[in-house]
């Protein structure tokens, strides 16, 4: 054999077992290019499910989960920034509450003392001196004193006046010459014709007119 059949020879060699690794690889190939991917599980999470009374929370899987509106996420979550102010105001409102639930001291009620006088008269009756003694403690404790004189209809105006300014003036006269300690505030509201508490039809209801009435608020001092 020549040395020109012999390369001959080599190169057919050759291309005999390039095209058996060949047809041995190729398979291979096509059966990675045509291999599918494995699918990724559908992400879930914790959703509210129905609504109102018949509202739950459960896990679902997308894209089966229900949408979450904006008024859903404003009653479900909650924003934990806004818990601690909360709790201060609470403890805030807690340190409140006694004093404002404090029972307030009740108002000390006037007391009223009415003395009747006769027609066109200024002039003390034993019953006056007793009942103004018989008050004269009281009367003496007593922040502030307020007599007021009063008169009828009967007659004109000026007249009346003049009686129900007396008559007033009379009953403080004796106030401070029987309480040593009188009170520092004494005030006299002194005007006929004027603020009747009974009908002046009547004998009685005149009466009632006639009259002086001593107002005072006892002191809280010495009152167990």
């Amino acid at each position: 054999m020549t040395r020109v059949q012999d390369i001959a020879m080599t190169g057919a060699s050759a291309a005999v077992i390039l095209f058996a690794f060949s047809s041995c690889t190729l398979p291979a190939k096509q059966d990675h290019a045509i291999e599918t991917p494995q699918a990724k599980p559908n992400a879930s999470h914790i959703a509210q499910l129905e609504r109102g009374r018949d509202a739950y929370f459960a896990q679902c899987v997308e894209p089966a989960c229900p949408t979450t509106t904006p008024k859903t996420l404003a009653v479900a979550v909650a924003d934990p920034q806004t818990q601690p102010s909360m709790q201060g105001n609470a403890r805030a409102l807690e340190s409140v509450a006694p004093a404002q639930m404090t029972t307030p001291a009740p108002l000390r009620k006037p007391q009223v003392l009415v003395l009747e006088f006769a027609t066109d008269s200024a002039v003390l009756t034993p019953a006056h001196r007793t009942l103004l003694n018989n008050a004269a403690r009281a009367l003496g404790r007593a922040e502030r004193v307020l007599i007021v004189g009063r008169t009828d209809n009967v007659g004109p105006d000026a007249p009346n006046q003049a009686v129900a300014l007396a008559r007033a003036g009379a009953v403080r006269d004796h106030i401070k010459r029987v309480i040593p300690a009188q009170p520092d505030d004494i005030r006299i509201d002194a005007r006929g014709l004027c603020c009747y508490v009974a009908s002046n039809d009547t004998p009685e209801g005149r009466a009632r007119n006639r009259r002086v009435e001593v107002v005072f608020t006892a002191s809280s001092e010495g009152v167990p």
